[in-house]
């Protein structure tokens, strides 16, 4: 799943560059309104600089539209598509950007908030059962990695048809596996004009 995903990526990248169509996405207004659901884990009037992954962060566009929000974030993505990584350093040095796997990252490695945009909305040519396995697997790594919070985005079961190539699960039976199966502190925002929802994951006794 992840070698698919990487020549994807890398493919769109090539093709598109650094914009909505680079990884993937439809237009602006749409990345940018993912960007601000990503960017709700961490709560306003916060007392401290958070540290934060972000889990396929691509050319570093949540960065760059964090910074332009005034968000002061100590900011590491990872990406598993070199080019990305390249351009991201090049245009973002105030953050980190390495090109590395989630679950290849060094033991004990955690950050306050954990952001997942767009890599468990796409399945490719993936069964479902399997891509199901994967997008578990996946949840449980970020609610691991976070010491606060983490989010991630998938895309709803609740249309009129779904594409083949796209993860759509119900948002009721994800809540229920992540309430039995990850945390009970969970939060669930389908209400935004997307086909899509996201899923907030907070750790036990974080207020």
């Amino acid at each position: 799943m992840t070698r698919e995903l990487r020549d994807h990526y890398a493919e769109t990248f090539r093709r598109h560059g650094p914009s909505p169509l680079g990884v993937d996405w439809r237009g602006l207004p749409d990345l940018e309104l993912r960007y601000r659901k990503m960017l709700e884990v961490i709560p306003a009037g916060r007392r401290h600089r958070p540290t934060v992954l972000d889990v396929g962060c691509g050319f570093g566009g949540l960065y760059a539209y964090a910074l332009d929000q005034g968000l002061d974030l100590r900011y590491t993505g990872i990406d598993v598509v070199p080019e990305m990584i390249t351009h991201a350093r090049a245009t973002l040095p105030s953050g980190e950007f390495r090109c590395e796997d989630v679950f290849e990252l060094p033991p004990g490695s955690r950050y306050d908030y954990v952001v997942c945009n767009g890599i468990l909305t796409q399945k490719l040519t993936t069964s479902t059962r399997d891509m199901d396995r994967h997008a578990q697997r996946l949840i449980r790594r970020l609610h691991e990695l976070s010491t606060v919070g983490a989010v991630f985005n998938v895309m709803t079961s609740k249309v009129d048809y779904t594409k083949d190539n796209l993860y759509h699960r119900h948002p009721a039976e994800l809540l229920a596996w992540c309430m039995a199966e990850v945390t009970d502190r969970v939060r669930v925002d389908h209400a935004y004009p997307l086909y899509e929802y996201s899923v907030y994951l907070y750790r036990e006794g974080v207020e």
